[in-house]
């Protein structure tokens, strides 16, 4: 019997600049599985994704009517992306809608936003300070900025593809990671496979690793891993 992994039916309110952004990722990704819901007021920013995702609503999303008319609280998750957002969480909290996730643009908007419903917290801007800041005080981290993720802490992860002969066939627990780069391995994909490995696993030209530590580290292990 084959098994299909059941579709996400997402719906993001408020397509500006960010809102938009997270559209794009999502529809990036063909293997994602979700469908997409688009709501704003303006029309126009809605036509663009027109034939790409399963609805879009011309309409207020403050408005406890209209949202129960499109059945909002049969979603996964809805995205309010809009920055004046706080009448909007409080319509779909109202209504229950229990997985919101919001954009804050500031510390005291974030508090009341989960004060009013809202399970996680997005700040773009914040984000987008800290990684410029990184670029900045760090010049590794300028060379491979592109392929990392700041998580917190001045830690972020990072994938790229072993191309360093001297780390074919060689087992994790042998090239050091953790005791000379203090890094952690976390993930490995070999072709469509993804393994969770463990010291003994033996790398293979072409593998794709996943890895988490401080911005500096990871960089090394990226310049050694990267040799050919």
């Amino acid at each position: 019997m084959k098994f299909f992994k059941k579709s996400r039916n997402i719906c993001v309110i408020g397509l500006g600049r960010f809102g938009t952004a997270v559209v794009e990722e999502l529809l990036s990704d063909e293997h994602n599985n979700i469908r997409l819901a688009l709501i704003d007021t303006e029309e126009k920013s809605l036509f663009k994704f027109k034939d790409q995702v399963a609805s879009i609503y011309v309409a207020d999303a403050a408005d406890q009517k209209t949202l129960e008319a499109i059945n909002i609280t049969d979603f996964d998750a809805v995205i309010v992306a809009s920055s004046d957002n706080i009448e909007i969480v409080a319509s779909l909290a109202e209504i229950g809608v229990t997985k919101i996730i919001a954009r804050a643009t500031s510390n005291r908007h974030a508090r009341v936003l989960k004060q009013i419903g809202v399970s996680q917290i997005i700040r773009p801007e914040e984000e987008a300070g800290k990684r410029t800041a990184l670029i900045v005080s760090n010049p590794n981290f300028t060379t491979y900025s592109e392929s990392l993720i700041e998580l917190q802490d001045d830690y972020v992860t990072g994938s790229l593809f072993v191309t360093n002969p001297k780390m074919f066939n060689q087992k994790l627990k042998d090239l050091g990671f953790r005791n000379k780069y203090h890094v952690s391995v976390v993930l490995v994909k070999r072709n469509s496979q993804t393994f969770l490995p463990s010291g003994d696993f033996e790398l293979n030209e072409g593998d794709l690793l996943t890895i988490i530590g401080k911005v500096e580290h990871v960089s090394k292990v990226f310049e050694y891993c990267r040799k050919s």
